[in-house]
């Protein structure tokens, strides 16, 4: 365990008089009182922890959790063994909430590879947290017509393979013909200001590029892109935030795009940027997030030998057009050209969703964000309550 420095202890020394010698009903107390006499110490708390847990005195247990967690609050297999410890005494909300805190530092349980050599019982622990995870957190309460993908075992019955949400029986195609949207003729009558304006802000803004993919969580599966110039963005709405310094700069772009159902966890685009690929790089086949929502590309400058692949169906950008794709479709981008490939990107609502239907998409999203937000707070308030 990796804790905070503690005074040296032969914890078996301590132990041994109490496990060997006592009677098993006075070792609630007696490992209790050990553990007041060595407050500091996360792995006796921890062992203590789990002998009383074995000899179902939960209540004595937990609050040895509790004080280790306090000593050692990095520690993925506290929040496993007390959340499994707490479905045991039927607070299976609060366990959901340390399984989460423990998913937290382990990355996430759907795809975790565990060691070989991990013991037999940690392994049934993940187990039953996972299926506590996907009892509860897999189909969304506001919105049952969808699942959360990464705590739900039900496998997809067409080609995607969104990460994060997914709408069942939603009309499912790679590529959707862009003039049978209803905004499709005002949106393309405004592209030739929104291509003037675009160069013309460019030149001063140049140094407001940023990496698309940025962190180290990128870096297996895009290594040419992430953290790199190789993939840049200029980023007019990020993550349903915008950046009024850039924004400000387009102002043809931000009306017309006010007569587009642009896809947003809020009121405002979750996501708007000009997107560009360096020649001779490729974004390599993945999926995206969802499918509720579909990827719109206006084509600004695209060199020669630049294509876009959806489902194994490939599509070559034309300048001052539009390319709408369902990125849960495994999609991938090629610059074979001896120029950066320059389109602009934003999300649309998928249009068989009905404004009740996005409102309670929204609804579930901030649920489940306010949620994770608060995970320790309530870990904290139940210690105190209980």
């Amino acid at each position: 365990m990796t804790t905070k420095p503690a005074q040296t202890l032969n914890i078996d020394a301590l132990l041994q008089p109490i496990l060997n010698i006592e009677p098993q009903t006075k070792w609630p107390a007696l490992l209790s009182s050990l553990l007041s006499q060595h407050q500091d110490n996360a792995e006796l708390c921890y062992r203590v922890a789990v002998i009383l847990e074995q000899i179902e005195a939960f209540k004595e247990s937990e609050a040895a959790y509790f004080q280790c967690l306090e000593l050692a609050p990095n520690n993925y297999l506290l929040y496993l063994y007390l959340g499994n410890l707490l479905e045991q005494r039927g607070e299976e909300h609060t366990a959901l909430i340390c399984y989460a805190l423990c998913e937290r530092l382990t990355g996430n349980f759907k795809q975790l590879q565990l060691p070989n050599n991990m013991a037999p019982q940690t392994v049934e622990r993940f187990k039953n947290a996972w299926q506590c995870m996907e009892r509860n957190l897999a189909v969304p309460k506001g919105y049952r017509a969808a699942r959360w993908v990464q705590y739900s075992s039900t496998p997809f019955t067409t080609p995607q393979a969104p990460h994060l949400f997914y709408v069942t029986d939603l009309d499912a195609r790679p590529i959707w013909p862009a003039e049978t949207f209803s905004w499709y003729q005002e949106f393309m009558d405004c592209v030739p200001d929104i291509i003037t304006e675009y160069k013309h802000a460019i030149q001063s803004l140049s140094s407001h590029l940023t990496p698309y993919l940025s962190g180290k969580i990128y870096e297996n599966e895009f290594p040419k892109l992430a953290n790199s110039d190789n993939w840049q963005a200029l980023s007019l709405f990020k993550d349903g935030s915008e950046n009024h310094a850039i924004s400000s700069q387009f102002p043809k772009l931000k009306q017309a795009l006010e007569n587009v159902p642009c896809y947003g966890l809020t009121n405002t685009p979750y996501e708007v940027f000009y997107s560009k690929l360096a020649k001779g790089q490729t974004i390599t086949p993945h999926y995206g997030l969802s499918n509720h929502s579909l990827t719109v590309h206006l084509a600004i400058d695209i060199p020669d030998a630049c294509y876009l692949e959806v489902n194994g169906e490939r599509v070559l950008w034309q300048d001052s057009s539009l390319t709408i794709f369902d990125d849960s479709y495994l999609h991938m981008a090629h610059n074979g050209g001896d120029k950066d490939r320059i389109v602009l990107i934003f999300s649309i609502w998928h249009p068989a969703l009905t404004l009740a239907q996005r409102s309670a998409i929204q609804g579930e999203f901030s649920t489940r964000s306010e949620w994770n937000a608060n995970l320790t707070k309530r870990l904290i308030n139940y210690k105190n309550n209980h």
